[in-house]
């Protein structure tokens, strides 16, 4: 992906989809801990900052390890990565002859109004076409969500709160020589939010799958991996 150098021959990469997560706004921090980290992973795989290897990248055909936390990363993120990084993952989300390619941070940090930085943790891990998120929301509720997009439905999972919502991904498309790239609407990306104990006021986790392909996800496939990887995320309070 990118451009080549200046008058070279035309090249097109295919588009990159990640989750258009804008709607959903509680203020500053939902604003940048959602909407604007989707769109940072989406410009750095138009760029091409992925294609190179990291560490946590699979080699030979073998599953990907987690990348080590950078300086910058949340303190929830290696905890977050081993939990959604499974070797069964791939059968959970219905693509048992995929494996793990890549598992990395996917977290973002803001400023408050008063000047104050917060880190929000993530971590992401890709399989063939798939993609798959989770996020540790420190400071947003399944209230939140529910009272702010029209499209959640709330739910249970595993005995906590929960609210499900689709939404479109952002598609991204990067082309060599003068013609540039481009961005539109995507495909699904489906989501699920659920409290880390048994309120809903409190703070909460929340996975996300799309697909590059343009495919729309199964909403059961993420109900699977939810009730796998959730009880092992840090601050999950079972039977609460």
């Amino acid at each position: 992906m990118g451009g080549g150098e200046t008058g070279g021959p035309e090249t097109s990469e295919p588009e990159t989809r990640v989750p258009e997560l804008g709607r959903i706004n509680v203020g500053l921090q939902i604003a940048a801990a959602i909407g604007l980290v989707a769109i940072a992973i989406g410009a750095m795989w138009g760029l091409g900052t992925f294609r190179k290897t990291p560490d946590g990248s699979a080699e030979a055909g073998k599953p990907a390890v987690c990348e080590p936390p950078k300086a910058e990363d949340g303190a929830e993120y290696p905890a977050l990565c081993a939990a959604l990084n499974r070797a069964d993952l791939p059968t959970l989300l219905g693509v048992p002859g995929e494996h793990v390619s890549l598992a990395h941070s996917a977290g973002s940090t803001f400023t408050g109004a008063d000047g104050t930085k917060q880190t929000e943790a993530a971590a992401e891990v890709q399989l063939g076409s798939y993609n798959v998120q989770l996020i540790d929301h420190q400071g947003i509720s399944v209230t939140d969500l529910v009272g702010l997009t029209l499209s959640a439905e709330p739910t249970t999972v595993l005995g906590h709160p929960a609210a499900s919502y689709s939404d479109h991904t952002i598609e991204i498309s990067f082309t060599g020589g003068q013609s540039g790239g481009g961005s539109g609407p995507g495909g699904i990306a489906r989501h699920l939010v659920v409290a880390k104990t048994g309120k809903r006021d409190g703070s909460s986790f929340e996975l996300a799958v799309w697909r590059q392909d343009g495919g729309t996800p199964d909403t059961a496939a993420l109900l699977r991996i939810a009730e796998k990887v959730l009880p092992a995320a840090p601050g999950w309070a079972a039977g609460s």
